[in-house]
């Protein structure tokens, strides 16, 4: 059944070179919060903001990771309980002695709900002491299954392809650089929404086939989207077989959104039927389980077994 999750994306940008850390946050956390509160306002249940949105603007950032109960991630758990809102935002971190560049989810009572380390920290960071974490997080909350990304970690293919057997609902990317391109993809290959948060504008939620939902501009510095977290993405071979008769069942209880170019189609429910069970109805497979068979299918033909032959995928 439909269930929906309205996200906030702000894209939040510090002011010039700051010479006074501490001032720096001070006036970093304040500004970030005013957007936090404006998408709070609108509806918003979880927003999500940058990479070290606080200290973005201070020369040698990493030199200001503080630990979890730090002054920076106490004032958004005191802003998460006040508002009744998930949060999750960028950080230097000081964990277990090791300085980290992190995302903090907070739960609607200002809890830590999930805590990831960027796993591929750029060069600049791993000279100043910045330790990658070790791989993809993919978290159960109350916001659905959640995994994380931090700018750099978009360029490596083992992070995501992690994440695509992993099988989040939504991959949050907290960025200094937009992703452009790699977000879109990120967001197809794991058949997650993707919803980023940039410094710049940019930010954007993308759907499981690529497409982009909502983006902040220059003119906008928070969006609202809504996501629906109970979807399906199917490859069209074999499913079309029976598609038409299945939608004039169950047409008014699910949107279909065709990616036809890629071979596939992300079905969502917006009725009281899950689609998991439209998919045991109707005996369809999602993409991922098609791949997977179509990898075992080859394997055994390499190793000389005669496939017996199925039904035409159309």
């Amino acid at each position: 059944m439909a269930k929906w999750l309205q996200v906030g994306i702000c894209a939040y940008r510090a002011g010039g070179p700051a010479r006074d850390r501490q001032r720096a946050v001070r006036e970093n956390l304040r500004g970030a919060l005013d957007l936090v509160r404006h998408a709070a306002a609108q509806g918003a249940e979880l927003v999500v903001l940058p990479e070290v949105f606080a200290i973005q603007n201070v020369n040698e950032w990493p030199e200001a990771a503080e630990p979890l109960d730090g002054p920076v991630i106490d004032a958004l758990k005191r802003e998460s309980r006040r508002l009744g809102i998930g949060i999750a935002a960028g950080h230097a971190l000081l964990v277990d002695g090791r300085r980290r560049n992190s995302v903090v989810l907070l739960d609607r009572r200002g809890r830590v709900a999930a805590l990831y380390h960027k796993a591929y920290p750029t060069i600049y960071e791993l000279e100043r002491g910045i330790c990658p974490g070790e791989g993809p997080v993919a978290a159960d909350t109350e916001f659905g299954r959640i995994g994380f990304a931090i700018c750099y970690d978009l360029n490596f293919a083992e992070l995501r392809l992690g994440y695509r057997d992993l099988k989040p609902e939504l991959i949050l990317f907290c960025s200094m650089f937009r992703g452009g391109l790699q977000t879109r993809w990120w967001a197809f290959e794991t058949r997650a929404h993707l919803v980023s948060s940039v410094e710049d504008h940019g930010s954007m939620v993308v759907n499981p086939v690529g497409r982009v939902l909502a983006e902040t501009s220059v003119w906008s510095r928070v969006v609202l989207c809504p996501i629906n977290l109970d979807f399906g993405v199917f490859h069209l071979d074999y499913t079309n077989r029976n598609l038409q008769p299945v939608l004039a069942r169950h047409g008014r209880s699910f949107q279909v959104e065709w990616a036809e170019p890629e071979g596939v189609m992300l079905v969502t429910a917006c009725g009281r039927l899950s689609v998991r069970r439209l998919a045991q109805e109707a005996g369809w497979e999602e993409a991922e389980g098609y791949f997977a068979r179509a990898r075992e299918a080859r394997e055994r033909f390499l190793k000389g077994e005669k496939l017996r032959k199925g039904a035409k995928p159309w």
